[in-house]
Order: structure tokens, then sequence, then C-alpha cells
């Protein structure tokens, strides 16, 4: 498996492979440090249907409050991304070419999706490095003192969002390899979770607030934002590990028992 995970890597570590990620980390950094500081409320709790609130940004965690609201996006787009990889390599014939080579099977697709998560861990990284600088420079216009923010306590809080995001972000890529797996069509995959993951639960959670506590979706957005009012992080953490592992076990025994050969 490490062969496949390194061959991977090789793949994915390219110079315009290597930009575009630094570039979309970038991007990532100013829209959530810009939406966070604009929509930011006097008083509340950190939830999922609200913004931020001042007292977030002013604590010892705010430095990186923008990089865990807004981190949702990029949990989406490492889904769509993954269901695109995955699901073409099936279309395409390409995982049926390594398994004649490998045919433990098995190990093709969970280092192809190590890889994945070892590119998104860099991604996520840039990404809260490049918003904690960027609402350096966003929170002084709102009049939100900064000097909290580089505490030991800041540090434990900004590696505590780094780790609730990448869990996030590893539980999407799980779910886009399920879709992946199960459909091996680029377009019906990325039909089915747009549509799930998109208008459907967030069209129902608005009259049926329990959604929030269950939908797939929803749970890893609160598990990204480190918690919210709709669900806790223990039980976020403990909901998303059981629904990632179910939708890992669906991957492996479909890749395991399908013929990907023919």
């Amino acid at each position: 498996m490490t062969r496949i995970v390194q061959a991977e890597l090789f793949r994915f570590v390219r110079r315009r492979t290597v930009l575009a990620g630094i570039a979309a980390a970038a991007i990532f950094a100013v829209i959530a440090s810009l939406a966070v500081f604009s929509t930011a409320r006097d008083t509340g709790f950190r939830s999922r249907r609200a913004a931020t609130t001042l007292e977030s940004l002013t604590g010892t965690g705010g430095g990186t409050e923008a990089f865990a609201v807004g981190a949702s996006f990029v949990g989406f787009l490492v889904f769509v991304t993954v269901i695109a990889l995955i699901a073409g390599e099936f279309s395409g014939g390409t995982f049926r070419a390594l398994v004649l080579r490998e045919p433990r099977r098995l190990r093709v697709i969970v280092g192809k999706l190590a890889a994945i998560l070892i590119v998104a861990a860099g991604i996520v990284a840039l990404a809260e490095v490049f918003t904690f600088g960027l609402s350096l420079v966003v929170a002084p216009s709102k009049d939100i003192p900064t000097t909290d923010w580089f505490s030991v306590s800041s540090l434990g809080a900004a590696l505590a969002d780094y780790v609730t995001v990448f869990a996030g972000v590893a539980g999407w890529a799980i779910f886009g390899t399920t879709l992946a797996v199960i459909f091996r069509s680029v377009p019906l995959a990325l039909g089915v979770g747009f549509a799930w993951a998109g208008p459907f639960e967030n069209i129902v959670v608005d009259s049926w607030q329990a959604g929030y506590r269950w939908f797939p979706g929803q749970v890893l957005g609160s598990l990204i934002q480190g918690g919210s009012v709709e669900l806790g992080i223990g039980r976020a953490g403990l909901t998303a590990a059981m629904y990632t592992a179910i939708a890992a076990c669906v991957s492996l025994v479909l890749v395991s028992r399908r013929d990907v050969t023919s």
C-alpha cells in the first residue's frame, strides 16, 4: 500500500497542483475572514444557523475562529473532489488497470484515499495559517483586540480547530469515496452527492431541526466547527465516527466483491 500512496502523492504533488492548492487555501482565507468578521454578532452561541459572535473572535481562539466557522466549505470541496477522482478512475478504467497489477484491491482504494487525505491535511494547515494572517489584518477594522490570540491557550485552540476540521474533512472524503464506489460514474455520484448534502439537507433542517443531529452533512458541519448549539462536539464526533465507519465498510465490501475488471 505504501507504493500506492507514494504513486498517488507523486501524481498530486506537482508544481501545478501545489500552486492550485496554495491558491485555494489563500482564496478560502480571504472569503472566510471577510465573511465571518463582517457578519459577527454581539451575543449568542456558535450555531449552524447563525454567524459567530464578537466574544468568540476576541477570545483565545479568535485567531482561528474564521477558519473553523468557514471550513465546512473545505469539507464539501474535498467531498466533490474525491468523488470526481475516484469515480473517474472507475469509469475511465484506471482502477481496473491498477487491480490487474495489484490484486489486493483493498490496498489500492485505501492507498488512494490515504494519499488524498495527506494532501488535504497540508491544504487545511495552509488554510488555517492564511486565515489567521488575514484575521489579524481584518480585526482592527472591526475594533477587535488580538492580544489574546498569541497566548498558549490560543495555540491549543488552533490545534483543536485543526483536528476537528481535518476530522470533518476526512469524513467528507470517506463519504465521497463511498458514493464513487457505489455509482462508479462521476456525473451520477456528483448529482446524488450535491442533491443530498446541498438542497435536501439544508431545506429539511429548516423545518426539522433534529436533522442537525442526524444528517451526515450537518453532523460533519458541527464537527468541523468544534461543536454547535445544535450538536455538541462530543456527540458530533461520535455520530460522525459511526457514519464514516459504516460508509468505509460499505466501500470496502463493494470494492472487494464487485467485478471491477470487466
